[in-house]
């Protein structure tokens, strides 16, 4: 008897997690919207490894032209460098039908951050090759208040938490809605369907690679918008490389080639992209007399992987775990 009454129970359960699904993505795609519609300013506090830092971000909206400006502070509150350009909310992408395909988006329970009430969703990744991600986003306003990259460690190897945070309504928005959120009291009406704006697909951490110099420096990095991005065929690349293998759901493009500083000859770049995490990867014309060693390093979720290939350097870059670089450059052979 008890078993037919667990089988009873099944057809009842199976719509619930679909709609809990369901009900993740919507949420998701309206944080992507507030992130680019919202007038925010606030304090964030940004763990990138073992090293933290706060930052404060100013979001405006004006005629339908968005303004951001990142900064960071020092321990006083000042600001302590100039404006980070390489940080940016507004760089989280949408979530597309395809990327159920590698991640699954659960619905998880409520939290309290800045004094606001936010529901936990997960894009829980379907292998190995990329980093599970945590946002908790206030379910009135869609605005993103913590982020979090988690690894194999289950603990975050990315993270950025608002401490303070005010949202206002766009003037675009004020005759509709005059709301002010702040410190938990929202009363913003359901946000409207999607502009279709175009967002940039590079990550956008504040650590970038120099892949001639093989080296992690900090400085803003340049996000590369898909304008600029050539998509191409399969996994074949240019001058007879191809990558053998690649992970499930990355989509392969080019961009612009970089100019080498001894003048030895351009470094091809490449992006992957599932929609959520990206991979650079770098093949630069290799001169030297003697072989170069293979460099591993890692700054927090970013991972950087450099092997020789014959006469080329090959550096791969992401917020991705260090598994996934190897075997990419692993995979990348010259015909």
């Amino acid at each position: 008897m008890k078993k037919l009454t667990y089988l009873l129970l099944i057809p009842m359960l199976l719509p619930v997690t679909a709609f809990a699904d369901k009900a993740a993505v919507d949420l998701l795609n309206k944080m992507n919207q507030a992130l680019h519609e919202l007038n925010y300013t606030g304090t964030l506090a940004y763990l990138q490894g073992n090293s933290l830092s706060t930052l404060h971000i100013d979001h405006s909206v004006v005629n339908g032209v968005e303004g951001e400006r990142v900064v960071r502070l020092n321990e006083a509150g000042s600001e302590l460098s100039r404006e980070l350009k390489g940080f940016s909310l507004s760089s989280i992408p949408r979530i597309r039908p395809e990327m159920e395909k590698v991640y699954s988006f659960d619905m998880g329970r409520e939290n309290r951050v800045a004094n606001i009430p936010c529901r936990i969703i997960t894009a829980r990744p379907k292998d190995r090759q990329r980093y599970l991600q945590k946002y908790c986003i206030d379910t009135v306003s869609g605005m993103l208040l913590d982020y979090m990259l988690v690894g194999k460690s289950h603990k975050p190897v990315e993270q950025f938490m608002f401490t303070t945070i005010e949202i206002r309504v766009p003037e675009s928005m004020a005759a509709t809605n005059s709301s002010i959120c702040a410190a938990g009291d929202c009363a913003l009406q359901s946000l409207s369907a999607n502009t279709g704006t175009t967002t940039a697909i590079l990550d956008h951490s504040i650590t970038t690679v120099d892949p001639i110099q093989n080296s992690i420096t900090k400085k803003p990095s340049k996000i590369i918008s898909k304008q600029v991005l050539r998509q191409v065929s399969h996994t074949s690349l240019e001058d007879g490389w191809v990558i053998e293998t690649v992970p499930l759901g990355y989509e392969i493009k080019q961009a612009p080639h970089l100019k080498e500083q001894n003048n030895n000859g351009d470094t091809r770049h490449y992006v992957l992209s599932d929609g959520l995490s990206t991979v650079s990867v770098f093949v630069t014309p290799y001169l030297g007399n003697t072989p170069m060693e293979a460099v591993e390093i890692n700054s927090g979720a970013l991972n950087v992987v450099t092997q020789q290939k014959g006469k080329h350097r090959i550096t791969a870059v992401g917020e991705v775990p260090e598994i996934t670089l190897k075997n990419l450059v692993k995979n990348l052979r010259k015909k």
